[in-house]
């Protein structure tokens, strides 16, 4: 018996050991241990959320004068910036986009009958009153119209000189309740997840064009709509009072701009963004102070580290931009044409800070779309991927994590997602095709309080924050100094993480072909070969990106041609796998297999190049060009567009160089959206044409243009 316990204990033992050896020491990333070490021991995410608090913990009633002096955000932002020593950091004016703008002094919601019944009040929920409501004292019978965005919603129902209850946004009944039907003003309930939080009040506006009839929108809870419905739908009569009192104020935009400027490449700058601005009416804790407060942190820790040599001085410039939305950036960019000049890359940060399990979300990193391939992605995977790794208990490495957390945070888990480009946020300015600059978003999402009452800095979790902190302090630092000698790491990134992309690729290609029925196999067999074909193309090119880092050091230069000559042999077999399975899906459907050929429309396409015109030169404003094409339309100076596109509009305008067809563009395009007719992406381009964005030339005239 003892000789039997003997020998399992010493097989025990053996294969302790052998399971030992094959557990490895830890993940790896491209930023030295030490050196996060040294940024997760300075940055604190308790430090980001108290100022978190301070810029969105309370409800403030903007006055009058601070829409025409300093906000007390950018104030805020800036007394920070000046107490870190980021003494390069100023308040910049961008030019408003009219002379006023909205704001509310008060708002009341009553049901007098029965009642008397206070139901919302502007000083305790900000997202009460739409904005763009004029002032107004109404009171009157409310009827519930459902929607309220369709005819037939009325049917039966007297709304004249009523106040209409609607399930959604005031704003999509509007023109019917008020317009058509003669409603006074509207009560909406609409919220992101009302099933999660009933008691949010959704963020809403009107917008009423000078020709239609002022009115007023209030928002109440989807706990508080349904009450009122419910009691409506029981034939209990329900009388409302609305009354708020609004001005249009003078205003201007602002932001603030902070440098920390490097000593041997200060021309090369890396630009961090966070919106501090989304409206004047209510700013979002999470969306997004916490991006702000996150990059501000992201700026202290850069600095302290510094001062105290545990990073060696920057040698490329990092900037920091708190910005309106959207607007704010394209606004910069146009005032200061020679610093955009200078950015090389951009972390946009925009809703970051929240609980992950209190909000059901992930941490996502979001990467540049397929028109702007670069290492960008790829580097600040591999930072990323660190930190989920290293902050969850694991049996795949012997070495513990090393833990991200702040005293007052949680313990979660670093959820987390790599994405695809979806856009919505200040990068799409970067990746326009008319400023291409590499872009990242880092972004928690779902958020169960989105544009809502509820978004509010209890949902945050400064453990979130300060793993968001190190994250941007690790790519601002390896970036900031990457030369010659950490080239080879990036070009390994970008390559490897490449080639899987490609692997997903081809499979998504062949999945193509196996889905399709026996009529559609050669037009998913000819979309196939295109997805891969493109993918390499991508690849490719994310990989000469590299080239930045070279410094023209020839040992470098030899890595990356020999990287991307690598991909191309990829191409060869890649393709070779699609057209077997493409052929094997025809023998077993009993076709013959068809070599891919253009139609007409693609052949006519192919011999057209669009160019851009000096008015899509820069950053193109969708919503001012959707407003301007609304109008040419109504007045009939355009003729009616025959595309139907949805997001893919955005990339193919960013795929519009001066080289590349029409076909080029829509096989692009394709094989990031899936199948497009060539007519639609020829129909956008014609709308581009005739609104004088683009000149379309044969392909053998385009001459340089660009």
């Amino acid at each position: 018996m003892k000789k039997i316990l003997v020998v399992m204990g010493l097989a025990a033992v053996a294969f302790g050991l052998v399971f030992a050896q094959v557990r490895t020491t830890g993940p790896e990333t491209i930023v030295p241990l030490s050196l996060l070490r040294a940024i997760i021991n300075e940055a604190s995410g308790d430090v980001a959320l108290q100022n978190e608090i301070i810029l969105t913990g309370v409800n403030r009633n903007r006055l009058p004068a601070e829409y025409v002096g300093e906000y007390f955000e950018t104030e805020f932002i800036l007394a920070k910036l000046k107490e870190y020593g980021i003494e390069q950091s100023e308040i910049i004016d961008l030019p408003a986009r009219s002379a006023t703008t909205w704001d509310a002094e008060m708002a009341e919601l009553w049901l007098i009958k029965p009642g008397p019944r206070k139901l919302a009040d502007l000083k305790d929920v900000p997202a009460t009153l739409c904005s763009g409501s004029v002032s107004s004292d109404a009171t009157a019978a409310l009827v519930y119209v459902g929607p309220g965005f369709r005819e037939s919603d009325y049917q039966g129902k007297d709304v004249k000189d009523k106040i209409v209850l609607v399930n959604g946004a005031p704003e999509m009944a509007r023109r019917l309740a008020v317009e058509k039907f003669g409603a006074r003003g509207l009560i909406g309930y609409s919220s992101s997840h009302p099933e999660w939080d009933p008691d949010q009040v959704g963020w809403s506006s009107l917008r009423v064009g000078d020709k239609e009839k002022p009115t007023f929108g209030f928002m109440v809870s989807t706990r508080q709509g349904e009450e009122l419905r419910n009691a409506l739908e029981r034939g209990t009569p329900l009388e409302v009072r609305a009354v708020c009192v609004t001005r249009q104020v003078p205003y201007k935009e602002q932001m603030v701009s902070a440098l920390l400027p490097g000593d041997s490449l200060p021309n090369e700058e890396l630009v961090f963004t966070a919106h501090l601005f989304e409206g004047f009416a209510k700013q979002g804790a999470n969306d997004d102070a916490s991006g702000c407060v996150a990059i501000l942190e992201t700026a202290r820790t850069l600095r302290r580290l510094l001062d105290s040599g545990m990073l060696p001085p920057l040698r490329r410039s990092v900037r920091f931009l708190f910005v309106p939305e959207i607007s704010g950036t394209a606004a910069y960019i146009e005032k200061y044409p020679a610093v955009a000049k200078r950015f090389f890359a951009n972390i946009n940060e925009d809703m970051v800070g929240e609980a992950l399990i209190k909000n059901r979300s992930f941490f996502n990193l979001e990467r540049s779309p397929y028109s702007l391939p670069s290492y960008l992605g790829d580097v600040l995977e591999s930072i990323v991927r660190w930190m989920g790794e290293t902050q969850k208990e694991s049996e795949e490495y012997s070495e513990p994590g090393v833990p991200v957390v702040s005293p007052t945070g949680t313990r979660d888990p670093f959820y987390y997602a790599v994405t695809r480009f979806t856009g919505g946020s200040d990068h799409i300015v970067f990746v326009d095709g008319g400023v291409r600059v590499p872009a990242v978003m880092f972004i928690c999402w779902p958020d169960m309080w989105y544009h809502t009452s509820g978004d509010t800095p209890d949902k945050s979790d400064s453990t979130q924050l300060k793993r968001v902190v190190v994250l941007g302090t690790a790519a601002a630092a390896f970036l900031a100094n990457a030369g010659p000698e950490e080239a080879p790491k990036v070009i390994a990134e970008t390559s490897g993480r490449g080639l899987a992309r490609l692997g997903l690729d081809k499979l998504r290609a062949e999945k193509m072909v196996a889905d399709a029925d026996a009529k559609g196999l050669p037009d998913a067999g000819k979309e196939a070969l295109n997805i891969v074909a493109r993918a390499v193309e991508r690849e490719k090119e994310a990989v000469l990106t590299c080239r930045f880092f070279a410094q023209d050091d020839p040992a470098v230069e030899g890595l990356i041609k020999s990287k991307a000559a690598a991909l191309e042999a990829v191409q060869a077999s890649f393709l070779r796998e699609v057209e077997e399975v493409y052929r094997l899906r025809c023998l077993k459907a009993n076709i013959k297999p068809q070599k891919p050929a253009q139609t007409e429309d693609e052949a006519r396409a192919a011999r057209l190049v669009p160019v851009r015109t000096d008015r899509m030169k820069g950053y193109f404003n969708g919503f001012e060009f959707y407003q301007q094409m609304k109008k040419l339309l109504e007045d009939k100076k355009l003729p009616a567009p025959v595309y139907q596109l949805g997001r893919a509009d955005f990339e193919v305008r960013n795929f519009i160089d001066g080289r590349r067809s029409i076909l080029d563009i829509r096989n692009a395009v394709s094989a990031e959206y899936g199948p497009l007719q060539v007519k639609a992406v020829e129909g956008y381009i014609e709308v581009l044409k005739n609104m004088g964005y683009v000149e379309v030339v044969p392909k053998a005239d385009k001459g340089a243009k660009k």
